[in-house]
This record gives structure tokens, C-alpha cells and sequence, in this order.
């Protein structure tokens, strides 16, 4: 993987030991809610992270954001490894990455003010005079859609809608480089994640950002992404440009989620479903983990661990039987 990024991950790993025992406790086991995955952005770019809940979605964006630490692996920006930065370090680094979470109604602060909510970034960075900030507020609110005088009020007096924008806000206040977005209008309405989604691109268009965007909506992701990674039980089995694997996925689990997307026709129905349940993170398969799941199983499947092989330029699976 060339160092061309702005932001990537190596072999991320992130495992939850389980304990047994309440005063002499020992660790039984370990969750793999990340194991191994491996993807880059390049600057300006969208990467949607999509699978099922419980796949390692959240948990990869809470590793990038650093609000974990990784079991193991590298995450790189700008081509130096941030897992070994110093605490100041990280702290500047904070600044170049922020989020956007997937709940507005919990992640702004019901007792702060807009303005608070907005302006309280630039004053942990210590990175304005208060005359500068309060024009950075006005800038800021431009930007998301809103008026100054809507600077002095609770986040109780806006709709989901307008809460997220504020977040958006928020999330743009130290000029970052990336921004993470998590579930970004999963608890919307359908009439305004459209609205956002277009802020969204718009903005990354005028202020040249790169985002890593997390979400079980495929159509969501294909609307925003240039590049799309999929994730299964805590492993990444495929990736690639988005139109590549919306137009000819390659990994049977990525066609089955495809396959699984309502059409208004019937006959248009495809015939790969999906069966069970997704297997337990702290007991893992052997082999691949899809297998017990996939249609296509071999014998091989249940034993040996399949590796992410290109298939097409930029377009790569992990699949014994696929490409």
C-alpha cells in the first residue's frame, strides 16, 4: 500500500478481553471487533465503511478518531504513524480529524448555547481571539445554513435536522482535514437525510475535506462515496471505487447485501439470500468467516483464511472462490 493517503490503517486490529471472575479475574477470551483490516484514503476522497451492525463499523471510527487504542497495527497521517504520537501530539492531531456522530439529539450539550456549542473547539485549542471566534461562529453557521441571530439558541429549539447541521458546524470549526462520520442521518427522517447528504458533499467540495463515512444504508453510501469498504464480523472483505461495486461485486456477502435492497419491481428480486445469523466476534469460524453463511462455500473455506487479492484495478476481495 503506497503512502499517497492523507489518512489509512495497516492490519488495524482492536480486541475486548473477556474477563471471568469477580476479585481474581482472568481474561477467557477476546472479542475481535476489528481484525486486521487494511484501507487508505486519498485526500478529497469518501470512504463508506458499510455491513451489518455488529461488524466492527463504529469500533474502526472510534480507532481513526483515537478515541481507542488499536490491539495492534498502524494508523498513518500524513505518512507518520499516530499510535505512537506523543499526548501533544495528539492533541494537534485533534484538530486535522473530527466527527460527526450518528445521534444530534444526544451529541450536542441541551444546557450550551449554538454559539457554545460551536466556538468551545477553538477555545480548547486555544487557536482564536474571542472578536475572531465570534466571526468564526457566524462563518460557521453560514456555511451549515443558518442565520447569526441563531447563534443564542438551545439545541431543543431546533429539529433533528437543523441539529445535525450544527454538528456539522462543530465538526468544521478547526478547519480539519477529515472528518468521521458515524450513522451521519440513520435518525433522520428520509425527507431530510437527502438535505444532509447533499451539505455534506457540498461541503467537501468547497473546503476540499476528506471523509470516512459509517453507515448500514447502502444507498447512503453510494450517494457520497468514491470508494466503498465492506465489512463482515470484524474483517474487511472487499473494496473498491464505488461504481465498481455497485456495478459488479465480487465477494458473495457483498452481493447478498446488495441483493437485499428493496426494488420496485419484483421480478428484479435476486436469488442470493442470506441465511443465520452473523457468528458471535468472541468465537469466530475457522477459515473464512462468512463461510458457515455463503452459497458458494468450498471445503477450503471452513479452513484456510482467504487474503484481499485485486481483481481489478482499485477493486479487491477477500474470496477463495470469487473474482
Amino acid at each position: 500500500m503506497k503512502n499517497d493517503a492523507i489518512i489509512s490503517a495497516h492490519e488495524l486490529k482492536k480486541y475486548y478481553p473477556v474477563t471471568k471472575g469477580t476479585f481474581f479475574s482472568r481474561t477467557v477470551g477476546y472479542v475481535k471487533a476489528v481484525d486486521s483490516i487494511s484501507f487508505k484514503i486519498k485526500s478529497g476522497e469518501t470512504l463508506g465503511l458499510v455491513g451489518e451492525s455488529g461488524c466492527g463499523k463504529s469500533t474502526t471510527a472510534n480507532v481513526m478518531l483515537g478515541l481507542e487504542s488499536p490491539t495492534s497495527g498502524q494508523i498513518m497521517f500524513d505518512g507518520r504513524d499516530i499510535t505512537r504520537f506523543s499526548r501533544q501530539e495528539r492533541f494537534d492531531f485533534r484538530g486535522n480529524i473530527q466527527a460527526v456522530f450518528q445521534d444530534p439529539f444526544r451529541s450536542l450539550n441541551p444546557r450550551k448555547k449554538v454559539k457554545q456549542i460551536i466556538s468551545e473547539p477553538l477555545f480548547i485549542h486555544k487557536v482564536s481571539s474571542r472578536k475572531e471566534i465570534s466571526f468564526r461562529i457566524i462563518q460557521l453557521l453560514d456555511l451549515v445554513g443558518f442565520d447569526p441571530h441563531q447563534a443564542g439558541l438551545y439545541p431543543h429549539e431546533f429539529s433533528g435536522g437543523q441539529r445535525q447541521r450544527i454538528a456539522i458546524a462543530r465538526a468544521l470549526a478547526l478547519n480539519p482535514r477529515v472528518i468521521i462520520l458515524d450513522e451521519p442521518v440513520s435518525a433522520l427522517d428520509v425527507s431530510i437525510q437527502a438535505q444532509i447528504l447533499n451539505l455534506l458533499i457540498d461541503l467537501q467540495e468547497r473546503l476540499h475535506l476528506t471523509y470516512l463515512i459509517i453507515s448500514h444504508d447502502l444507498a447512503v453510501v453510494e450517494y457520497v462515496s468514491t470508494h466503498i469498504g465492506v465489512m463482515y464480523l470484524g474483517h474487511l472483505v472487499e473494496r473498491a471505487p464505488s461504481e465498481a461495486l455497485y456495478n459488479n461485486p465480487i465477494h458473495p456477502y457483498t452481493r447478498a447485501l446488495l441483493d437485499s435492497v428493496p426494488v420496485a419491481d419484483p421480478e428484479d428480486i435476486k436469488e442470493i439470500t442470506l441465511e443465520g445469523e452473523v457468528p458471535s466476534p468472541l468465537n469466530p469460524p475457522t477459515g473464512c468467516a462468512f463461510h458457515p453463511r455463503c452459497p458458494l462455500c468450498e471445503p477450503r473455506c471452513s479452513k484456510e483464511t482467504p487474503f484481499m487479492r485485486e481483481v481489478a484495478p482499485e477493486h479487491a476481495a477477500a474470496c477463495h472462490v470469487c473474482g
